[in-house]
């Protein structure tokens, strides 16, 4: 008996003779259902060490059955082929448009997608409250509370009516608000189930390269947009690039780290060509060559701290950031290039609303006869 992928490629179906790797998954599947099972066990004893064990551990079970797919589609691994890959990435796309085409045509709304993931609207109330503030009454809790149990129910329901053999689907995460700009694998949402969390994907608040200052304004402007409050985000993101842009931000919130790569050398020195070809356009190495000159540590592989004093430049200038000097040890930072970093990033938000990131830095936005 043959099994073929949508791609086209023909496997062996296990009724035939079952492998290694799927044995290895169906264990792993069964640690992961213990573990599950251990966390609802430690959530009714309201046992929290118990709790926290399992959800590590399921998760951790989780990341590991995921590591497989990265091994077949790779070119390194000794057993790996192309279809290997391919026909995974594939089944799961597969799975997911069917599984979206079933739940449009019983009128429910998919607002996004991915390869192996959906977020569906829970037909709850016109009514139903999906934020709750400080002054909430009552009836507003319950209103909240109803839609949340709903949610719940619908999502194991989904779960439950699209798994298969072939294909589990999760009810992973209940969601009270979901934002996005429109672009893929960019996202954030209000998680209320099984836990309360703020879910952010693909923002730059994940970004190792970026700076505070950059990452406190995002996350609270995903606190205006989960909120529904525009206007107030608008007023946030203008206020935040107009701060940097008039030099009234403390350069400590502006540094950034890179990791910087190099060998050393038997003499002691640091070759950096082996890693950049042209390492003195490289802002991290041109760092390490500041720190290595002052007679400050540098080994290989670790980050260094700096600030971009002019990026009219090419290269732009950056200085080291020493937080045993005063101010860092700088001499400045470009207000413009922080400003329009700024700008750039929580653009993609505002634009949601009406400013680009260009209205942002110049403080106001442009009308024409078209705008009323």
């Amino acid at each position: 008996m043959i099994h073929t992928a949508p791609t086209g490629a023909k496997f062996l179906h296990q009724d035939n003779r079952k492998g290694l790797i799927p044995l290895l998954l169906e264990d792993l599947m069964a640690q992961r259902d213990q573990h599950k099972a251990g966390m609802k066990t430690a959530k009714d004893d309201q046992d929290d060490n118990a709790l926290q064990f399992h959800d590590s551990m399921q998760y951790a079970v989780k990341i590991l059955m995921n590591s497989f797919y990265g091994v077949f589609a790779s070119g390194f691994y000794r057993f790996t082929h192309r279809d290997l890959g391919s026909s995974i990435t594939a089944w799961a796309r597969h799975n997911i448009k069917a599984i979206i085409a079933s739940l449009e045509e019983e009128d429910h709304s998919v607002v996004y997608s991915d390869t192996d993931s959906i977020f569906v609207r829970s037909p709850v109330g016109e009514d139903a409250i999906s934020v709750l503030k400080e002054d909430s009454t009552e009836a507003e809790i319950e209103n909240w509370n109803n839609a949340k149990q709903s949610m719940i129910t619908f999502g194991l329901d989904i779960a439950q009516r699209f798994s298969k053999d072939s294909a589990v689907l999760e009810f992973e995460k209940g969601l009270s608000v979901f934002f996005s700009h429109g672009a893929k694998k960019r996202y954030v949402g209000q998680v209320v189930w099984p836990s309360e969390e703020m879910l952010i994907r693909g923002y730059e608040t994940q970004r190792t390269d970026t700076f505070s200052y950059l990452r406190d304004t995002m996350k609270q402007m995903f606190n205006f947009a989960l909120a529904d409050e525009g206007e107030e985000l608008v007023q946030y993101a203008l206020s935040r690039v107009q701060a940097v842009k008039n030099k009234q931000v403390d350069a400590s919130e502006l540094v950034l780290s890179k990791s910087c790569k190099g060998k050393l050398n038997k003499d002691g020195s640091i070759d950096f060509t082996k890693h950049y070809a042209n390492p003195d356009s490289m802002a991290q190495v041109r760092i390490a060559r500041a720190l290595i000159k002052k007679g400050l540590g540098f080994t290989p592989g670790m980050k260094v701290a700096y600030i971009v004093s002019d990026a009219s430049n090419r290269p732009m200038n950056v200085e080291p950031w020493l937080e045993s000097e005063v101010n860092g040890g700088i001499s400045g930072y470009d207000e413009i290039f922080y400003a329009e970093r700024t700008a750039a990033a929580i653009g993609r938000i505002t634009e949601a609303f009406g400013w680009s990131a260009k209205e942002l830095v110049a403080g106001n936005r442009q009308t024409s006869l078209f705008s009323f």
